[in-house]
Order: C-alpha cells, then structure tokens, then sequence
C-alpha cells in the first residue's frame, strides 16, 4: 500500500526537490556570462593558472601525443561539434547534386567518374562550408565581447551619472534646508 503523504517524515524518494519542471532557455546576459564570465568575478584565481618565468618552460607536445588524446569518443560525437551538422548536410546536398548531374548527363559509362565528382565535391563543400561558419562564430564572439565591454562602460557611465544626481540632489536639499532654518534671519518679516 502506499505511504500515508500527510506524514511529515516520509519523502517520495525518486523525486528529487526543488527541481524545475522544464528547462527554461537563459538570458542574453547569461549566456554572455558563460562565455566571458561573470564581470564580478576574479580573473585567474585557480592556482597554477598564472604563468611563472622561474618555473622551467612547458614542454612541446609532439604529433604522436597529440594524436594519442584523440580518442574514438572524438570521432563518434564529431557531428555534435559547432557547425558540423551543417556543413556536412551542405556538402552531402552538393556532392549528391554534381554526382547526380555527372551521372545523368555522362551515362553508364559516367558512373564511377561521377561518384568520384560527388565524393570531392562533398569534401570540398563540407570542408569551405565549416571553415566559413566557425569564422563566422569567431566574429560573433568578437561581437560579443565588444559588447560585454560595451555594457560594462554603459554600467560605470549610468553609476557615474546617478552620482552626480544624487550629489545635485543632496546640495539642492542643503540650500533648501538652509533657507528654511530658523537661523537664516531673511526668513523673518518685520513690518
């Protein structure tokens, strides 16, 4: 049977608390954060993560260590990366495209010189169309950063000018004060 709910020490187990019901996507701010981190925060506060001359240089990696990190997860999860699915299904339209007109147009005799047009043709377009989105990232993110710098002189600019309004408002407020003290004498009339 199931467990009385209105006894306050029992907890349904495999629901854990507090959690949303639905993801909600972040704000522009917040993603800019993930990206930049938060203006607030210290920068470099990990140890070992400033560089330090008296230690000896890092060593050079070599092209067998470096190949030997890529593992097969790498190959598996490649369409997963930025601007991959992309241009893979931009050059498969293309390569299927040039292949399939090569072939018509040439006949049987065409096959295989057809689908050697489709497989360059696929490469060649996958490896432009890739190369063209991840320098167009490179500027969004250049974008980006001009306009978290953008925002945070923005933010010193407004802080600045409320300080000033603020101190206009404290002076106005003494002057005021002042001419409405007793002590000031042109506030009594004798006639």
């Amino acid at each position: 049977m199931a467990e009385d709910t209105r006894d306050g020490n029992s907890t349904p187990s495999s629901t854990p608390k507090n959690k949303p019901k639905h993801d909600f996507p972040k704000s522009q701010v917040g993603k800019l954060w993930d990206a930049f981190g938060n203006p607030e925060e210290p920068i470099n506060v990990l140890p070992g993560a400033t560089y330090d001359p008296s230690r000896e240089k890092p060593k050079e990696l070599t092209m067998s260590q470096s190949l030997s990190s890529i593992t097969m997860k790498d190959f598996s999860n490649f369409h997963r990366k930025p601007c991959a699915r992309d241009s893979l299904m931009l050059g498969m339209g293309a390569g299927f495209g040039i292949g399939g007109i090569r072939g018509i147009v040439g006949g049987f005799t065409a096959i295989w010189p057809a689908c050697n047009w489709a497989v360059g043709t696929f490469a060649i377009t996958s490896i432009i169309s890739y190369e063209f989105c991840q320098r167009r990232r490179v500027n969004e993110v250049k974008g980006m950063k001009e306009a978290v710098e953008l925002m945070q002189q923005l933010k010193v600019k407004k802080e600045k000018e409320t300080e000033q309004l603020k101190a206009a408002r404290e002076a106005e407020a003494a002057t005021e004060r002042k001419q409405k003290s007793w002590t000031n004498l042109s506030n009594y009339k004798f006639w």
